[in-house]
């Protein structure tokens, strides 16, 4: 049975292998460390339950000879982890405003000119509501100003 691990960490001495199987299966960690420690050139190795992750140190000797070890006679097999999309918060809103975009061009309409004409409506609530000088010329305001740029951007 070939058990699978990922690499997230790795430095001269000390790497850490990652368990990339079934949740429920993770107590196997504990063993593997166990019979990683008898390994040639190891020093140490501690697993991590909460993580699913063993540290092995390894001073003496290279990432490179430990691996072939374990891969040989534990039967572990090391795959590249699946790719992480790094988004940060504005990213992440972008991506959303784009889908909601891409859905609203479906009904023939999009996002700037729905955005106006909810700031319209807002205006008008405010309005009513006797906001005027505050709420209502806000809206308004923000309103007009998308407007104009997406009319200059579609020019």
């Amino acid at each position: 049975m070939t058990l699978a691990f990922t690499i997230p960490h790795l430095t001269d001495g000390r790497t850490r292998i990652r368990w990339a199987g079934d949740d429920d299966e993770k107590y196997n960690i504990v063993e593997i460390s166990g019979t990683i420690n008898d390994l040639q050139g190891v020093d140490h190795s501690e697993p991590r339950m909460l993580t699913g992750s063993i540290i092995i140190e390894h001073p003496e000797v290279d990432w490179s000879t430990v691996k072939s070890q374990l891969t040989k006679q534990l039967s572990l097999q090391f795959i590249e982890p699946a790719p992480t999309q790094d988004l940060n918060a504005i990213a992440s809103l972008n991506r959303g405003l784009d889908k909601i975009d891409g859905g609203l061009k479906t009904v023939n309409t999009d996002l700037q000119s729905l955005t106006v004409f909810l700031l319209a409506i807002l205006a008008v609530i405010q309005a009513m509501r006797g906001q005027v000088m505050t709420n209502s010329i806000s809206f308004l305001w923000y309103a007009i100003s998308i407007a104009m740029v997406s009319r200059n951007t579609a020019e």
